[in-house]
This record gives structure tokens, C-alpha cells and sequence, in this order.
């Protein structure tokens, strides 16, 4: 709560606008369908396999 109140002065733009936000892209009318839907699985896949790893890591060295 205490850092939500700076993003005025730090970034100098209400939430919402300013330079930080482009265009809304929907990714079917760049992609089509399957290359959409391609292009979430994989990410989601991704994300779950870094969290998994990092996971991992911790009862690795939890271990020693």
C-alpha cells in the first residue's frame, strides 16, 4: 500500500497512462488462434518450469 502511492511521482503519469502503456494487442488478430494459443501455452509452460526449478533449488540446498 505504502509503495502504490508513489507511482505518481516516480513515474510522473496517473495508473493507466503515460509511457509504460502501448497499445492493446490481441494476440489472435496478430497470431491467429493457434499461433495465439500456441504463444500462451508456451509461456504459461515456461513460467511453470522456471518456478519448478527454482523449486528445486531450494530443497537442493536445503539438503546439504
Amino acid at each position: 500500500m505504502l509503495v502504490a502511492g508513489l507511482w505518481v511521482p516516480i513515474y510522473g503519469a496517473q495508473v493507466g497512462t503515460g509511457g509504460l502503456y502501448g497499445p492493446s494487442v490481441f494476440l489472435p488478430d496478430k497470431f491467429g488462434w493457434g499461433g495465439a494459443l500456441i504463444i500462451t501455452l508456451s509461456a504459461l509452460t515456461a513460467f511453470y518450469f522456471f518456478v519448478a526449478w527454482i523449486e528445486f533449488r531450494k530443497k537442493k540446498v536445503g539438503k546439504k
